[in-house]
């Protein structure tokens, strides 16, 4: 690759041509919710940004006001909540003047996807000032680059750590595990107290992953790290204890059954009838809508499998891209060289209720401060989340598998689970290394 950013390319889609790509629903999307039209810049120091989460918009305009203070720009958000459409819209928008100036996507290897289509903005120089100012763990650089080079930021910062149910605690007279064996104690306490010790959906969703990359972890973080980017066996030694250990969890009756909604989970843990469930941080907003805040719900990280086994935590962000069509690029590369300045981050967060990857910016009043402190402390090998972390085709056929190890969790369907996810990647690094 050069040492220049990718050109912008040939806007050579028209909006029939996208229309007949996308569709009359997903086009509908593009247009609905703009504010004035995509083929045009917005009118003023407007931005243009798309994103799949329309709760946001109360933290994007929180951020605006700072990003308007220090480089004259604010976002107007476009919200399309379908994630399905969303894809479809900004991979074929990107390429037509129907694109917006940023947009939001995942980092890891779906970035890679679509960083070799020409359609993102190199934000080296955006890092590098990030990096110099301390607004960003230079370890994290990697999962927003594709060849060596950054073309995305990280939007936030979410760690995956346990929560927990003070109440369900209190009643069951156990506390925060610090080794694996203490975990697996309070389970079978909550359990015997006739309380669901761990809250585990997946069973027809992504979230299948979650436990799967935990145990994978908790044995060995350099084998999740060398598994998901293709460099050792799904059926190795390692892998097979993790699925031994998840279908032993299940055997015990630890986790809840799979068709659980965690919609309920914080009734659950208001009413005490539900112990723990892994999931991001992000979930942190469903417990405080529901009124529950730190005197009833806690968090921790999980300890490692293996006695003296370096802990490893799970953390998800997702990517700001800058469009390489941009209608307004100098803006645009403006907004993106400020948007991990403590200033931005701190109402981005504090309206979020979740971490940043800017460590200077904790949400007030959340219970994610004391996590991060904690973080701060344990120094866990942090690993990008499976969803992001190999080739999406490849991804997302292995959680399909996982999901229907959930419905049977026995060790014969754990060893041939694997042997499924093996086959699949040896085919699926095949054709992404093509």
């Amino acid at each position: 690759m050069s040492d220049r950013p990718p050109s912008p390319r040939p806007r050579g889609l028209s909006r029939r041509s996208l229309l007949g790509i996308v569709g009359a629903a997903g086009l509908a999307a593009l247009t609905g919710c703009a504010r004035g039209t995509y083929t045009r810049p917005a009118p003023g120091n407007v931005l243009t940004l798309n994103n799949d989460v329309a709760t946001w918009s109360d933290a994007y305009d929180a951020a605006s006001a700072e990003l308007e203070r220090r480089v004259g720009y604010r976002l107007a958000v476009r919200a399309v909540p379908n994630q399905s459409t969303y894809q479809q819209i900004v991979r074929m928008s990107a390429q037509t003047d129907s694109t917006t100036d940023l947009f939001k996507w995942w980092n890891g290897y779906r970035l890679q996807d679509i960083a070799r289509g020409g359609i993102l903005s190199d934000l080296s120089a955006a890092w590098d000032h990030a990096q110099a100012q301390g607004w960003v763990d230079p370890s994290l650089r990697a999962s927003f680059s594709s060849d060596g080079r950054p073309y995305a930021l990280p939007l936030y910062k979410s760690y995956y750590p346990m929560f927990y149910s003070r109440r369900a605690f209190d009643a069951a007279g156990v506390s925060v595990p610090a080794t694996w064996t203490e975990f697996l104690d309070v389970a079978r306490t909550l359990r015997d107290a006739g309380i669901t010790p761990i809250g585990a959906t997946g069973a027809s969703s992504w979230e299948s992953v979650i436990w799967f990359s935990q145990l994978l972890i908790g044995h060995s973080p350099d084998y999740y790290e060398n598994v998901t980017a293709g460099r050792v066996s799904y059926v190795d030694d390692v892998a097979m204890a993790a699925m031994e250990l998840w279908a032993q969890m299940y055997a015990e009756d630890l986790f809840s059954g799979p068709d659980i909604d965690a919609q309920g989970y914080p009734g659950m843990f208001q009413d005490g009838t539900l112990g723990m469930s892994l999931g991001g941080t992000f979930n942190v907003n469903s417990y405080t809508s529901a009124g529950l805040g730190a005197a009833d719900v806690g968090l921790f990280l999980v300890p490692p499998v293996v006695p003296g086994a370096h802990p490893g935590v799970v953390v998800e962000s997702a990517a700001l891209c800058v469009s390489a069509n941009a209608h307004k690029h100098e803006a645009a590369m403006a907004v993106a060289d400020a948007w991990l300045a403590t200033e931005v981050q701190q109402p981005w967060v504090d309206a979020l209720g979740d971490a940043s990857a800017n460590p200077a910016a904790l949400p007030a009043g959340s219970i994610v401060v004391g996590l991060a402190q904690e973080v701060a402390r344990v120094r866990p090998r942090e690993l990008t989340r499976y969803w992001e972390a190999s080739p999406p085709v490849l991804v997302e056929g292995n959680v399909r598998d996982l999901s229907a190890f959930m419905v049977t969790p026995t060790v014969d369907n754990g060893a041939a689970t694997l042997r499924r996810l093996q086959d699949r990647a040896d085919a699926e690094w095949e054709a992404w290394k093509a």
